[in-house]
């Protein structure tokens, strides 16, 4: 376990995705603090009609954020102190960096990426400072998914 000085969380409940390039969930990293990413989850939501297709998916580091979207509601899950890092959802264009991990899923099986320590993305405030999660390729029609991630604070 590595220890932080916070443990936050951040999620997109029940929502309808159906572009490409658009980041589901965008974390920010704030000047003066490093974040660590450790766990991003992706299901179907609650009562959604099941929809049969796997789904290309990216995780994307860059340094400039992408633009629109909506907010999400960052909760502390352990540790204490003034929250730092930012989450922006259903983001409108993707920012300036590299996709760095393309993988797939099936949609009615839900998507896990649970790093060991030692891999998780690390945001540093003046480089690497924006993590994303987006779709690379459109879905097939509308996905209503539930997202969630997690990250640990230092700073």
């Amino acid at each position: 376990m590595t220890n932080y000085d916070r443990v936050v969380s951040a999620d997109l409940a029940s929502t309808s995705l159906t572009a490409v390039d658009d980041p589901i969930l965008e974390l920010l990293c704030p000047a003066n603090m490093t974040i660590d990413v450790i766990r991003v989850e992706i299901g179907p939501a609650e009562g959604a009609a099941p929809v049969d297709e796997v789904q290309e998916i990216g995780l994307w580091m860059g340094t400039v954020v992408g633009s629109g979207g909506g907010s999400a509601t960052e909760r502390i899950v352990r540790g204490s102190g003034t929250i730092g890092g930012v989450v922006a959802t259903n983001v409108t264009t993707i920012g300036t960096g590299n996709l760095w991990y393309p993988s797939s899923f099936h949609v009615q099986n839900g998507w896990l990426y649970l790093p060991v320590p030692e891999e998780r993305p690390q945001l540093i405030s003046g480089g690497d400072d924006v993590f994303a999660v987006y779709f690379p390729v459109v879905p097939d029609g509308a996905l209503v998914l539930s997202t969630v991630i997690i990250w640990g604070e230092n700073g």
